[in-house]
């Protein structure tokens, strides 16, 4: 596996190609300690992308992000045999080359696909390391039986102490989603769960 950018094309990244990790907290780095990619923004001068996969056995999977100061977090929602990962990407100057001239940076994105990372359709449907650890890369669509991707964005507004967010789970007894920060804060959402299992 190839790093994100290359030095020669004028390109930097951080991140070890092909590592593995079980928390955003601990990541391994070519410079041979781990960094945190739950916090951002975070080294600077590098461009780097990893890709989170999906408990399939989850009844939905969550993606969010949380902005303390600004008191409000977004998070987003998916049914995880469709959208069975996350693509993580994170530009904090690591691209010397037009356009990009090491100017754009603490920018990320958190894209659900079910993908071999950014490579592509050719690379997604062939073999590769994520398929071979068991999470699918691409979809065999049928004619007679259409693909429905239902999915949801949503923002809320945050508590005062409401920092990383920890979990998302179905509100039982208001309905809707609770989403609890590492700190024990907890927002409650008014979220139709159901929707994405809807066809």
């Amino acid at each position: 596996m190839k790093p994100t950018e290359l030095p020669e094309n004028r390109g930097y990244s951080a991140l070890l190609p092909g590592a593995k990790f079980d928390s955003l907290d601990k990541v391994p780095t070519i410079f041979g300690k781990d960094t945190d990619l739950s916090r951002y923004p975070a080294r600077r001068g590098y461009e780097d992308i990893v890709i989170l996969a999906s408990d399939p056995d989850l009844p939905f999977a969550w993606t969010a992000v949380s902005f303390p100061e600004q008191q409000y977090v977004w998070f987003a929602l998916k049914d995880p045999k469709v959208l069975r990962q996350t693509l993580f990407w994170m530009s904090n100057g690591g691209r010397h080359y037009s356009p990009w001239s090491g100017r754009h940076i603490n920018a990320m994105g958190l894209e659900e696909v079910t993908s071999y990372f950014h490579e592509g359709l050719a690379e997604s449907v062939r073999e590769n390391p994520i398929a071979a650890a068991g999470y699918p890369t691409s979809i065999l669509l049928d004619p007679k039986n259409p693909l429905t991707v239902n999915y949801i964005m949503a923002a809320a507004k945050s508590p005062k102490g409401f920092d990383r967010v920890a979990n998302i789970e179905v509100d039982a007894k208001n309905g809707g989603v609770k989403l609890t920060s590492d700190s024990g804060k907890q927002i409650l959402s008014a979220i139709d769960i159901a929707f994405l299992s809807e066809k």
